[in-house]
């Protein structure tokens, strides 16, 4: 591919010293960036003009010819064309590091995290041109036990990410719990051993108990609501002598205290 330079009527102190061919001067009145379509930034900065552009005799080498404008003109493709001539998917002029294709990553909706740091990108892109799936189950449908207590009532389809994260599998998110029902402040820290204290549905963390486990008995809190035939009112709910459910707890106690209604 022949660049439109120089023509016939370019001075060679354009672009050499008075006093020697070498080296070139300083403030050419050529400006790559201007004057071409191939804009220099980075490494390329620092190239010879003689590393891109060669030539048997003086004149074929002032005609400044290339091979190609495309990456794979100068470099090699170790991807032996696996990923198509787009490098700087992955790629920059600064260096051919391959952190870069990570620090790229990170403007996916996939951002590499923890173990996925390190894995090789054939890993997940199996097919090139075509963006895997974000699901956990595509690559670890191996690791998902529906054996497993806690994934009772879970399927292939579940999002695994509500309880873990990229670390490994054994490792469970600290989930902010708090932001939900204090457990892990007030009056019930410390008093619960496991999620399913509370959570007695395997697999099910929508559903709670507040009355089992040795934590809120029926007859207690009875006794702590009614004074003979008369119970308790909140908030329009009034609380009943057979017995309350813990979604009614909940609705006078969001906060897992003795305050109610407001207080």
């Amino acid at each position: 591919m022949a660049q439109p330079i120089p023509d016939g009527e370019t001075a060679c102190l354009d672009c050499h010293e008075s006093g020697s061919w070498f080296p070139l001067s300083k403030q050419p009145a050529f400006e790559h960036n201007e004057d071409t379509e191939f804009v220099l930034e980075e490494s390329h900065l620092d190239l010879n003009c003689t590393q891109c552009h060669a030539g048997e005799s003086i004149d074929e080498f002032h005609q400044f010819s290339v091979k190609g404008s495309d990456c794979v003109s100068c470099h090699q493709d170790v991807h032996q064309n696996y990923w198509g001539n787009q490098c700087e998917t992955c790629h920059t002029p600064e260096n051919w590091d391959p952190g870069q294709a990570f620090r790229r990553h990170e403007l996916t909706l996939f951002p590499l995290q923890a173990s996925h740091h390190s894995l090789d990108c054939y890993l997940c892109h199996t097919t090139p041109g075509k963006i895997p799936s974000l699901d956990c189950q595509a690559c670890h449908q191996a690791d998902f036990l529906p054996e497993l207590a806690s994934h009772d009532g879970l399927n292939d389809l579940t999002d695994c990410s509500t309880c873990h994260g990229p670390t490994r599998w054994n490792q469970i998110l600290a989930i902010n719990h708090d932001a939900f029902f204090p457990i892990n402040s007030g009056h019930h820290r410390w008093v619960w051993n496991s999620c399913s204290t509370c959570h007695t549905s395997a697999g099910n963390y929508q559903t709670f108990t507040c009355l089992s486990s040795g934590c809120h008995t029926v007859s207690r809190m009875n006794s702590k609501h009614c004074e003979g035939s008369g119970c308790e009112r909140c908030a329009g709910l009034t609380y009943p002598s057979s017995g309350v459910d813990s979604e009614d707890c909940y609705f006078c106690h969001p906060q897992g205290n003795t305050a109610k209604c407001g207080d």
